[in-house]
């Protein structure tokens, strides 16, 4: 006697529309990918910032700012906000870096298990690496930026 529970074995695997509406859904909030783009692109919003306050400035001067001598909270115009986004920032640094590190793996993208374990590694090393690349660049301090901006 055949089961009346069960399916046959020819039957097509599509759900009935009640069935696919009782599973779970697994889609992300709106914006949680450009959430986690900005803190994950942090060494890059970090360095953006000294650079596009100290771009700001050389417009604003006529010529590159130079540390000692243009002093970034006295140049005026817009420069009076902006020149506290990279201290923002800097103040940000220890909270910022772990998480950065941390959404590596958490990252907004419904993968499979073994996928999102090689793409977890790989997010991980491109954040080192960009974390490397910033603190180098702001360690060598090409043009002066930094020096001129903690001036």
């Amino acid at each position: 006697m055949d089961n009346p529970y069960q399916a046959p074995i020819d039957a097509t695997t599509d759900l009935p529309p009640a069935a696919v509406a009782s599973q779970p859904s697994f889609r992300l909030p709106r914006g949680s990918f450009v959430v986690w783009l900005m803190v994950y692109l942090y060494p890059l919003w970090l360095i953006g910032s000294f650079y596009m306050t100290w771009w700001i400035a050389w417009h604003l001067l006529g010529h590159r700012p130079r540390p000692s001598l243009d002093d970034p909270k006295s140049i005026g115009g817009i420069l009076d906000f902006l020149y506290y986004v990279p201290g923002i920032f800097l103040v940000l640094m220890p909270i910022l870096v772990p998480i950065g590190l941390a959404s590596s793996f958490l990252f907004p993208i419904n993968v499979q298990r073994k996928t999102r374990c090689v793409l977890g590694i790989a997010l991980l090393v491109l954040y080192v690496t960009i974390g490397a690349f910033v603190f180098r660049t702001l360690c060598s301090d090409p043009n002066h930026v930094v020096r001129w901006w903690l001036d």
